[in-house]
């Protein structure tokens, strides 16, 4: 009996399992602020300025998780910038294009050569366990009173008018009640 094929199998699955946490941590997207809830989203604007979710409570919140390397992600932002630039006169609408490639200087310069406008945010803390994913692109609505409408895993298409016209009607909700 060939001992050779087993004891190589057992030698690259006992590898895999010691380099477990090096991998996790190389990973880990950035580290837990103690002033932000686990609960509250953080977001880091073009400036280095320090956004919580909490603090757009009272506006509709299109947030847009979004990566360099994946293709769908890609192919949904012109019709993101399209929704954007026609609402952008909304002061009750907020849009966040959140980077997930842990480099907002390389989102940075792929927003600058397509010339897109949607503000451009990365993670300031874990995402909150509500709104993790293991897959991107990701479009989470929050309405104005803070509670998640939608969390839309995959492409969406951000031309159609029902979705337009959802986002116009959820500024005239109040913000004072919860749907819950």
């Amino acid at each position: 009996m060939n001992l050779r094929y087993p004891i190589t199998l057992l030698f690259l699955v006992f590898s895999l399992f010691a380099a477990m946490p090096s991998i996790a941590q190389e990973q880990e997207p950035v580290s837990m602020d103690s002033s932000i809830s686990s609960t509250d989203l953080a977001l880091i604007d073009q400036d280095g300025k320090l956004v919580k979710l909490s603090e757009m409570k009272g506006k509709v919140v299109v947030l847009n998780f979004w990566a360099t390397w994946c293709q769908p992600c890609i192919a949904e932002l012109p019709s993101l910038e399209k929704l954007y630039s026609s609402l952008a006169s909304e002061k009750d609408i907020v849009f966040a294009a959140v980077e997930m490639d842990q480099d907002p200087e390389k989102a940075s310069k792929f927003f600058k050569k397509r010339k897109y406008s949607i503000p451009l945010y990365s993670l300031g803390a874990a995402l909150p366990s509500h709104m993790q994913t293991n897959s991107i692109p990701m479009t989470i609505i929050i309405a104005k009173n803070g509670e998640m409408v939608i969390k839309k895993i995959g492409m969406i298409n951000f031309e159609s008018p029902n979705l337009r016209n959802n986002l116009l009607q959820l500024t005239k909700e109040r913000s004072d009640i919860s749907y819950l």
